[in-house]
C-alpha cells in the first residue's frame, strides 16, 4: 500500500510540477491501474466459497479421475486472473503430479475450472486444501488465500482375471465339511441312492435305475474345507508392487469361484477373517490399497498367539525367499502352505535358491513367476 501511495504521489507531483498534456496523461493513465490495485490489497478474501466434486470417490490404479473445484463470491469485482493450485498429498507430488491452474473470472460471481488426475497410483489419497491468489495488471498487488476442502480418494490395486480351478485340489485334505455346496462338491462319486426330493436331473444314475426299476442319484464324497489365508511380504522390495497385485488377482479369483478366503500381512496385527462375496473382496482390496512397506514381522507373532488357525491353507506372496519366511510358512501344517515368489526363477540369489528346496523338502509348494504373464501349470502351481 505505501508502494502505491508513493507511486500516485510521484506521478502527480510530477504532474503538477511539469505540467502540459503529457506529464497529466501519464498521471491519467497510471490512476485507473493503481487504485485497482488498492482496492485488491482490500479485497474479503474470505467471501469466497469453495466446493470440490469428483467424477468418482473410488477406482483402481492407473485409472483417471476428474476433478472440478468451483468458486461462489458475493460480489462482482472484476479479476483478472486467479492462479489455483491443489495442494495434491505428498505421494502424488513425489511422482511428479502438479496442478496449477490459470483461469479468468471477469465479472462472474460463479466461476469453475477442471482437470484430470490420470494413472492414479495405488492407495488412499487424501485432498486437503486449494491455494488461489489474485493479483493487478503489473504486479503491485497480490493476495492469496488458502481453502480447506478435504477430500479423500481410495486407490483400490489392480489384478488380473485369474483360471483358478488347478489350486482347488488345495482344499480336498481339509477336515471339516463344508457347509456351502459350490462346484467343487459334486466333482467325486463315491456312490448312488434312492432319489430324494430337492435332487438334480443331472445326478440321475440311469444306469442304476435301470437295473433296480427305482430312480437312483449318485452320492457325492463330502467336499472337505478348512481356513484360506492369503498373506502378504510387506518388506521393502522392488517388487512390492507387483507382490500387491498377485495378491489382489489371487484374492479376486477365488472369490470369483466362491470360496472364503481370509487376509493378512507381515506388516500389521490386523487380519481379516474368513469370508466370502463382494463384502469380503472390499475389504481386502482396501486393506491391499493401504499396503505400504514394512520391516515389522507381525505373522510371526499372529502365528505363535493363535490368532492365525493353525491349520489354515496358506498362499505366502513374497518378493524375495529366505529361510526366515520359510519357517514362517512351516508353522503351519505340511502340504498346507503354497508360496508364491515375485520373481523370474533365473534370477535367485544362492539362499534363495537354499531357502526354496528347504521350503519343498518341508512339503510347502514353491512358484516362481514373472510380473505380467500368469498361468498355471499342470501340477496346479502358478508358473510363469
Amino acid at each position: 500500500m505505501i508502494g502505491l501511495v508513493l507511486l500516485m504521489a510521484i506521478s502527480f507531483c510530477f504532474a503538477m510540477f511539469q505540467g502540459g498534456f503529457v506529464s497529466w496523461f501519464i498521471f491519467y493513465s497510471f490512476f485507473p491501474f493503481s487504485a485497482y490495485a488498492a482496492i485488491l490489497l482490500f479485497y474479503p478474501m474470505h467471501a469466497f466459497t469453495v466446493e470440490r466434486k469428483v467424477n468418482k470417490r473410488e477406482c483402481q490404479a492407473g485409472e483417471s479421475v476428474q476433478i472440478a473445484v468451483t468458486f461462489t463470491r458475493k460480489n462482482r469485482l472484476p479479476l483478472l486472473f486467479m492462479v489455483v493450485e491443489e495442494e495434491l498429498p505428498q505421494e502424488m507430488e513425489d511422482r511428479g503430479f502438479q496442478r496449477k491452474i490459470l483461469i479468468f473470472p471477469g465479472f462472474k460471481r460463479t466461476f469453475s475450472m477442471s482437470y484430470t488426475l490420470e494413472n492414479l497410483p495405488r492407495g488412499e489419497h487424501s485432498f486437503q486444501s486449494i491455494r488461489f491468489r489474485i493479483g493487478d495488471f503489473f504486479g503491485l498487488a497480490e493476495r492469496e488465500a488458502i481453502y480447506s476442502s478435504p477430500l479423500k480418494i481410495t486407490v483400490f490395486p489392480q489384478y488380473h482375471e485369474l483360471a483358478y480351478s488347478d489350486l482347488d485340489r488345495v482344499f480336498n485334505q481339509g477336515a471339516v465339511g463344508s457347509t456351502k455346496k459350490t462346484k467343487r462338491e459334486h466333482s467325486v462319486v463315491s456312490g448312488v441312492r434312492e432319489y430324494q426330493p430337492g435332487d438334480q436331473l443331472s445326478w440321475i444314475n440311469w444306469k442304476a435305475t435301470a437295473r433296480t426299476n427305482e430312480i437312483m442319484t449318485k452320492e457325492f464324497e463330502v467336499q472337505k474345507n478348512r481356513d484360506v489365508f492369503i498373506m502378504l511380504d510387506n518388506n521393502p522390495s522392488d517388487l512390492f508392487e507387483e507382490s500387491v497385485v498377485i495378491t489382489a488377482s489371487i484374492a479376486h479369483a477365488m472369490l470369483k469361484k466362491g470360496m472364503e478366503i481370509g487376509y493378512a500381512s507381515m506388516g500389521s496385527r490386523l487380519i481379516i477373517p474368513t469370508g466370502a462375496g463382494n463384502n469380503q473382496r472390499r475389504k481386502i482390496f482396501y486393506r491391499l490399497a493401504k499396503e505400504e512397506h514394512s520391516v515389522v514381522n507381525a505373522l510371526e507373532e499372529n502365528v505363535s498367539k493363535g490368532r492365525l488357525p493353525a491349520n489354515a491353507a496358506v498362499i505366502f506372496i513374497v518378493s524375495d525367499l529366505t529361510l526366515e519366511k520359510v519357517d514362517l510358512l512351516s508353522a503351519f501344517r505340511a502340504n498346507q502352505g503354497l508360496m508364491l515368489c515375485v520373481k523370474k526363477q533365473a534370477d535367485l540369489t544362492d539362499e534363495e535358491k537354499m531357502s526354496s528346496s528347504t521350503a519343498v523338502s518341508r512339503g510347502i509348494k514353491v512358484s516362481f513367476f514373472e510380473h505380467g504373464q500368469l498361468k498355471f501349470d499342470r501340477s496346479g502351481v502358478m508358473a510363469k
